[in-house]
Formats: C-alpha cells, structure tokens, sequence
C-alpha cells in the first residue's frame, strides 16, 4: 500500500466518524429537549377537557409520546458509546501501521528525528453546548478532554492541570479567548499549543492574534480531520 493510499484510509476513517458525530451530537440535544418538555406538555392536554381532543384517541400513541423520548437518548447515548469505541480502534489501527509504514523523518540529513508533537491532554474552551458536544465526541476517544465555558474557568483549570493542546473560542463573556490566551502565556509551559476557534474570518487580525499567543487557527465547527492536519503541520514545522 502507497504513502498516498495510507493518508487516504486515515482521512476516510476521520471524515466518516466526523459526519456521523455531529448529527449524532445534534439529535442528542433534541432528544433532551423532547424529554424534558414533551412528558409535560402531553399531559396537560390530557387533562384538560377543551384540548384533549387535540390528541389522538389511541392510548397506546399516547404512551408512546410520553416514553418515546426516554428511549431515544438511551439509544442515542449508547451508539455514540459504540461510536467512539469503534472509531478510536480504527484510528489506532490506521496510527499503527502508519508508523510501521512511514519510518520516522530525518532533518537534512542530519541524523536528527523531527520533533512530533505528542497530544495526550487537551482542553476545550467554548461556552456553546453545542461545539463541547462536538469536542467531546470527536477527542474523547483520542484524547485525555476537559472543558471550560470560558476564559476564567480555563485558567482556573490550567492553574491545576497541565495540557498539551488547548482549543480556544475567541467569542465568549465573561472573558473571551484572546484576554483568556494573554493571561494563560505566562503561566503555562511555552510547549503548549492554544488554537484559537472562531466562526468569523481571522483576516488582517492573524499576526496580532498570533502575537497575543495563539498558535494557530480552526474554523468552527471543529472538524478531527482539519485539527489533525494542523498538529501534523506544527510537527513538522517545529
């Protein structure tokens, strides 16, 4: 098997997992929604005599409004489960014979490896549910993941834990993620990598961003595939 037919079946598995992670994720929080309202709303209709008839006269129907949420976030919550044991063996698998393939890179020659950069703790910080939903689906297989809602709680976090890797939202209240990245420079290790996640154009802002402390940027919504390219590209260029 080519180099170039090994990058395809890693980027395959990482591209499947991402298109089944977040609609997975998304119909999760619909689920939740539905259990947490539905139960509620159809009995009041049950009970009230001027809107009773706006439901079917089928009590088997009703019973099945009333549980059908329940049974859909169980579901759903065990085949994320299945999900993510499935797609980190399967990456294992790909990261394995990739490195069994591809000897290590020397540089010029030299005799010297070039430096990897090894993940093993990351932290996600971003106040929508949603994009921690997605974080947790897409690292947690791979990854050692812990969240903050912003800035503040992101600093108390790193006050009590080291980690390789940081995901940072730009857009956040309470502190937002540059005033959050200017804060966190000095007291964290000059090795760790904070990328800043935003759903606007960097643009012309790039170099004072850069200068504040990020070390790069992703488009939100995360993607495994585009974080891995840029890790793989900050190996490379270290």
């Amino acid at each position: 098997m080519t180099d170039k037919q090994d990058q395809y079946e890693q980027q395959s598995v990482e591209t499947l997992f991402h298109d089944i992670a977040t609609p997975l994720v998304i119909s999760k929080m619909k689920a939740e929604l539905l259990a947490k309202h539905l139960p509620a709303i159809i009995t009041t209709l049950v009970q009230s005599p001027e809107l009773r008839h706006l439901l079917p006269n089928d009590e088997t129907l009703i019973d099945a409004l009333l549980t059908a949420p329940d049974i859909m976030q169980s579901n759903l919550q065990l085949v994320q489960k299945k999900i993510n044991l499935l797609s980190a063996s399967m990456l294992h698998q790909a990261n394995n014979f990739a490195s069994v393939t591809n000897p290590p890179e020397f540089d010029g020659g030299s005799g010297i490896p070039v430096r990897t950069v090894a993940i093993r703790t990351v932290l996600l910080v971003d106040d929508e549910a949603v994009h921690r939903d997605i974080g947790e689906s897409l690292l947690t297989p791979l990854y050692d993941v812990d969240f903050a809602k912003n800035g503040l709680e992101a600093i108390s976090l790193c006050e009590q834990k080291h980690y390789d890797l940081i995901l940072m939202d730009l857009h956040m209240p309470k502190m937002n993620g540059e005033q959050a990245t200017i804060a966190l420079r000095p007291r964290i290790s000059s090795e760790t990598i904070i990328i800043g996640l935003t759903s606007l154009p960097i643009g012309a802002n790039r170099s004072g961003l850069l200068a504040m402390g990020f070390t790069d940027f992703l488009e939100k919504p995360l993607t495994l595939k585009s974080l891995q390219k840029l890790l793989r590209s900050q190996s490379l260029n270290a």
